[in-house]
């Protein structure tokens, strides 16, 4: 099928294979081999970057919030902080993968069934020239579902990275067993995201120049370094604001 300007109309069977292609290949395998810093990180603009994060989550902190950025209350030791750590971690990592593995299937769903009816309707804004810019609208409406399943994904990891970090709270009676509403777990999740992407974005920045098998040592002890000594006591801190504000 062929528009009036001679512009080709997408396939949408290529359609479909082009992004779940494309959305495999930047899926979680990617990032569980440690390519992607080697493909996103590899320049001294990365530790910029990450340093320049880093730098105005601090500063919003300080402005916000008298409390002692990094003060873990209650005050535990090695061990115990490793243990509570550990107890919100692996709950927010095995949420987090099969939400990506639900989300990946939802994916082929929704670009299974938009398809047909984007082209169809950039089909007609081709050939009937209802808009100057018609040439441009099979690639714009192409990227319809990928922005929606973006959204989507951003608009329901955070609550589940909350809820997650505060069952491992509760597991340690860090946290009470009252409820927990939806708005207080996307604080809780927005505080885990905010302070663990600049640190994870550093490390595997710092980590890179490294030979491989050394880096991804570092690269492991230094996201288990940060998620103890930094991300825990802000997430701790985000439920002591929830309950008693100020």
């Amino acid at each position: 099928m062929v528009a009036n300007d001679g512009t080709r109309a997408v396939d949408p069977s290529q359609y479909v294979a082009q992004h779940l292609q494309h959305f495999t290949a930047s899926g979680p395998t990617a990032f569980a081999t440690g390519d992607y810093a080697r493909t996103f990180m590899w320049s001294a603009n990365g530790l910029v970057v990450a340093s320049v994060l880093l730098v105005v989550v601090t500063g919003l902190t300080l402005l916000t919030d008298r409390w002692p950025l990094f003060r873990l209350n209650p005050v535990m030791g090695f061990g115990k902080r490793l243990y509570l750590w550990w107890s919100c971690a692996w709950r927010q990592w095995l949420a987090s993968t099969l939400f990506v593995v639900i989300g990946f299937f939802a994916f082929h769903s929704l670009v299974a069934t938009a398809t047909l009816p984007l082209m169809a309707f950039a089909t007609h804004l081709m050939t009937s020239g209802a808009t100057r810019t018609a040439f441009a609208w099979p690639f714009t409406l192409m990227e319809v579902p990928v922005v929606l399943a973006i959204l989507i994904y951003l608009l329901l990891s955070l609550p589940l990275a909350g809820y997650m970090v505060r069952g491992g709270l509760v597991a340690h009676a860090i946290s009470s067993t009252e409820p927990f509403g939806l708005w207080r777990a996307t604080l809780l999740g927005v505080t885990t995201y905010v302070w663990s992407i600049p640190g994870s974005l550093l490390i595997a920045e710092l980590a890179i120049w490294f030979p491989h098998h050394v880096a991804e040592i570092l690269r492991g002890l230094g996201l288990v370094a940060w998620g103890m000594y930094i991300v825990l006591p802000r997430q701790l801190r985000r439920m002591t604001r929830s309950i008693q504000p100020g």
